[in-house]
Order: C-alpha cells, then structure tokens, then sequence
C-alpha cells in the first residue's frame, strides 16, 4: 500500500456523474432519516469505474490495498471503504442502538454510498471473503470495517471516528508509518492499523503476493545499483533505463511500489547514499530535467 493523491477528473462526466451522485445520496439518505432502508444504485456509483481502474489513472489500475495490478484474469471490485450495508468486525455484525433505542444490526455507512472519496478499487483477493490463496486462512474484507473506540451511525459522525484500516487516499497519510516492507517480502506492521491491514487483506498470509514483493524489492534493489554503475560507466542508455525503474517505483505507477521503493532505501542505506546535490545533480543531468527527481530515502 502506499499514498494516493486522487485528483479528480475534470471531464464533463465526472462532473454529471458527481452531481447525480449527490442528488440520489439526498434521496437516499432522507429515506433512512424516516427510519426506512433504501436501496443503493450499484450501477449508478460503479458508472465511473473505468476511472478508478485506469492504468493513467490515480490508481495506475493497481488494487489500493495490495498494490496488485487489476487486469482481467486478476478481476477487482470498486470497494465502499466504509461498507454502504452491515458492517462487521471480523465475522460478527456489529449492532447498534436505533432511533427507538433498540438493539438493530448497523445500518451501514449509507451517506457515504455515492461518496467518490469512498470507493476505491480493489482486487478480488483484498475484497471478498476466501481462503483459496492464503493456506486457508480466511482474508479479504468485504463488510468489515473496525473502528478503535467510537463508531459512526448517523451522517457526519465518521469525522469522529478511528478506523483500524488505512485509506490510502486520506490527505496527510503516510502508510511507511504502518507498514513497512523487507527483503523477504513481508509486510511489517507498525501500528494497530497496519497489524489490522495485515490480517483483513491477507499482506502476508497470500504466498503469490509475498513473491510478488520480493520481486519488486528486489528490482528497486537492483536498479538504484545498475544506475549508479552506469552513471560510473559514463553510460547514459543504461543510466536512464535503471532511472525509468527508479522512478516509476517513486511516482507509485509500477505494481508493489511500496515494495520497490524499500529496496531502492535498502541499496542507498548499503551505499551510504545520502540525499546531497551531488545526487540530485547526476540524476538530473541524466533525465534532463530542471526540477529535482526520485531520490532515495537515506
């Protein structure tokens, strides 16, 4: 997982998409407000799918959660981070007190169901409950959503609320603070939230998605060294193939970028490599650029 800066389309689709969007959300959540359930529109808030799973897109057609690549014979769904029905914690549904002060199971973050800020798209393995691909430990989240204390069931009330699992697109977030990826290809959690991910999105119970991190760790590794090697060969083809890798980690487009950036840490961390003008100005010179590219964390 690593942050996403989702910067709205500014098409005159997106913009009819959204306003139909927030009048079918008034509608729905005035119907909820008498105390009756309302349906959701699948069709409607999965009209702007292709967004979401565009390969130029925010996302660079890769899972939120996994950072896999949605492709066809690796499918995804357009997830409610806040589930849109029941909500529950792990497999027990969480109940509430209803506006008569009866226990009733949680009606669902239903003022969010056409919120954009809350899909996001994920791919199957992440989403919907199985046990195929993670040694028969049950992953994938579905309905849940734990929460740390206080839990929303009116509109508004979320801002109040601690989730347990990361949005990637939260402005301000830094997953690095939760999670963290190593050599062998295993997510270390850092945090309750990063533990929770872990266990909800199988990060580390699914073995294809652990080889796919060692892989990207690995090329991150690789490439920040073949670069440095060029760059010590007076190679400029070479240096900026090695470049291309380094930055498409950095700029979050390749799958597992988390993964690939922590090997490109790993190699500067061996070198000593440090952020200094020096850098800055080898990598520059290479990529002909005036502003200031990837450089690696120390």
């Amino acid at each position: 997982m690593i942050r996403i800066n989702f910067r709205t389309p500014c098409t005159a689709a997106w913009k009819k998409w959204l306003q139909r969007c927030e009048t079918q959300q008034s509608t729905l959540n005035a119907l909820y407000a008498t105390g009756k359930i309302g349906e959701v529109s699948a069709k409607l808030y999965r009209e702007q799918k292709a967004t979401y799973f565009a390969l130029d897109g925010p996302f660079h057609g890769k899972c939120a959660y996994c950072e896999t690549l949605i492709v066809a014979n690796h499918p995804g769904d357009l997830d409610h981070f806040r589930p849109k029905g029941r909500v529950t914690n792990s497999s027990d549904m969480i109940k509430v007190k209803d506006h008569r002060g009866q226990e009733a199971p949680h009606p669902g973050y239903y003022w969010l169901a056409y919120d954009f800020q809350n899909l996001l798209p994920s791919c199957e393995d992440c989403n919907r409950p199985n046990k195929a691909r993670s040694g028969g430990l049950r992953v994938g989240k579905w309905d849940e959503f734990p929460v740390k204390g206080f839990r929303a069931i009116n509109p508004g009330e979320e801002k109040r609320e601690k989730p347990l699992l990361l949005n990637p697109t939260t402005n301000g977030i830094k997953v690095e603070k939760h999670l963290e990826i190593n050599e062998n290809g295993i997510a270390k959690y850092l945090t309750l939230e990063g533990e929770t991910c872990c266990r909800v999105f199988g990060l580390n119970a699914r073995q294809a998605l652990v080889q796919e991190r060692i892989v990207a760790f690995r090329n991150g590794y690789y490439a920040m060294l073949n670069y440095l090697i060029a760059r010590g060969n007076d190679s400029e083809v070479g240096a900026r193939i090695h470049l291309s890798t380094i930055n498409d980690y950095d700029a979050g487009i390749s799958p597992y970028s988390a993964a690939g950036r922590a090997g490109i840490d790993s190699m500067c961390k061996k070198l000593g490599i440090k952020k200094s003008n020096v850098v800055l100005k080898a990598i520059a010179k290479v990529t002909g650029e005036h502003k200031a590219p990837f450089v690696p964390k120390s």
